[in-house]
């Protein structure tokens, strides 16, 4: 698949509500890979005095992976579904805190899927810096609700 350049609503890519869709756009995407993009001002959510803590970073992420997932969806004419992290390798935080001012870049590429388990290496960069970097695994059931309904 080629790259796609799209102009589509991050909240209608996610599951989640405001205030919690993290993530400001979409920037581009493919089969396997996409690039997310969000600015830190005070208004965001996690804002502590001077930013927001870098370990945040796994939450973008995440959000990131989900989005890419509601994308490749939105294709197969399926419904934006819910996904869960299950946990986080090699997670790298190169700094403490995401100034206010930043631009955050956040890419993801799935490494493996069996169509419910699924690994994305991600990584963020400010200024053309990786700043975090972390495998993510992560689990969409078949149906959601179904599996919601037995916990």
């Amino acid at each position: 698949m080629d790259t796609q350049f799209i102009d589509i609503p991050v909240a209608d890519l996610l599951p989640h509500k405001p205030p919690m869709v993290l993530v400001d756009k979409v920037i581009c995407y493919r089969e396997d890979f996409i690039h997310t993009r969000l600015s830190i001002h005070k208004d965001v959510p996690f804002f502590a005095q001077q930013g927001v803590p870098a370990y945040i970073a796994i939450e973008y992420m995440a959000q990131t992976v989900g989005v890419w997932n509601g994308l490749i969806r939105r294709q197969q004419d399926k419904e934006v579904a819910i996904g869960f992290l299950l946990g986080t390798r090699k997670l790298t935080l190169e700094i403490p805190t995401f100034l206010r001012g930043a631009t955050l870049d956040i890419y993801g590429c799935p490494k493996y899927s069996d169509g419910e388990i699924a690994c994305f290496e991600c990584w963020v960069e400010i200024d053309n810096q990786r700043v975090a970097h972390a495998i993510l695994n992560v689990f969409q059931p078949q149906n959601g609700s179904d599996f919601l309904a037995q916990q």
